[in-house]
């Protein structure tokens, strides 16, 4: 059984030439490159997020998708123990996942995109890999490990230090939080450049689905629905000012959605999107169709910073 000694950080990838000189030199040769999406996904009240758990849906060169569940860490000694489930699946399945998890309540909460390099060679019974993870608005970073065959723990350890030892003078910083977190605070700070933010305009589709007109009273019941109304009023306790937009065609339709929203005690504000002219563009996030960004992953960045 192969034995796996990875790098417990990953590294800012500072000055990527010598990476790369230092690759050709010591004969590594390249392995492949993948294009990987991790979307995470953690419940309104974000109490995985904060355990440090989450469920995350990672597409892998839009193929294959792996959904993984981490838990709590647990210190043993010198052992620390993550509890981790995975499940592979295809593509295909992408709506169903997405669905089911928005009816047991966890909604996208980012999403990160990452370009995966990978470069190995062998050495006597040890195989070494050095990864450089190009990440969308973050720059690049590296980690390695070795893998074996071996039995001899101690040597194992020894070659990984040396390994290590030789990577150290031309790696960056650790990074001190996962690349979802960083993204986060990224995002975050992008919302809020400038001024506060002080209103958020929702298109009337990211709250209903338009092509389901016919059923729209079950719609309105549905969980997704609701946790993005619940996010507007959270995110109206943070005095930000949330309005849902729509077109003068579907006025009729707003009116009908109104009566049905009173009668399960929600209220939020409508805006005929002809009022928007009125509003200073720096003072406002509009969530168009067209954005890379759900109303629900925004709102669930800005919760959580």
């Amino acid at each position: 059984m192969n034995k796996i000694r990875k790098s417990n950080s990953k590294y800012i990838c500072a000055e990527k030439e010598k990476i790369k000189e230092f690759i050709k030199k010591e004969g590594f040769i390249f392995k492949d490159s993948v294009v990987q999406k991790d979307e995470y996904f953690i419940d309104l009240n974000s109490k995985m997020l904060k355990n440090e758990s989450c469920i995350r849906v990672r597409t892998i060169k839009d193929k294959n998708i792996i959904l993984s569940f981490e838990g709590n860490v647990e210190n043993l000694s010198q052992i620390s123990i993550k509890d981790s489930r995975n499940v592979f699946c295809s593509t295909l399945e992408y709506d169903n996942i997405i669905n089911f998890l928005a009816d047991i309540g966890y909604y996208k909460y980012i999403s990160v995109n990452i370009l995966k390099e990978a470069y190995v060679k062998k050495e006597k019974e040890f195989y070494y890999t050095i990864g450089i993870d190009t990440v969308e608005e973050l720059g690049e970073f590296i980690d390695f490990e070795i893998y074996t065959e071996s039995e001899d723990l101690n040597k194992i350890e020894k070659v990984f230090e040396n390994f290590k030892r030789e990577l150290e003078n031309i790696l960056g910083d650790k990074l001190k939080l996962k690349y979802r977190d960083y993204f986060s605070k990224y995002m975050y700070k992008e919302f809020f450049k400038g001024d506060n933010l002080k209103k958020i305009l929702v298109e009337l589709d990211k709250i209903i689905n338009m092509e389901s007109i016919s059923n729209l009273e079950s719609d309105i019941r549905d969980k997704y629905i609701i946790s993005n109304l619940e996010l507007i009023e959270k995110l109206e306790q943070k005095n930000i000012d949330i309005s849902i937009v729509y077109n003068n065609k579907d006025e009729n339709l707003v009116n009908k959605i109104k009566e049905l929203l009173n009668k399960i005690g929600y209220n939020p504000k409508f805006m005929n999107i002809k009022e928007i002219k009125e509003i200073a563009v720096k003072e406002t996030l509009i969530i168009e169709k067209q954005k890379k960004y759900s109303f629900s992953e925004i709102s669930l960045i800005i919760l959580n910073n």
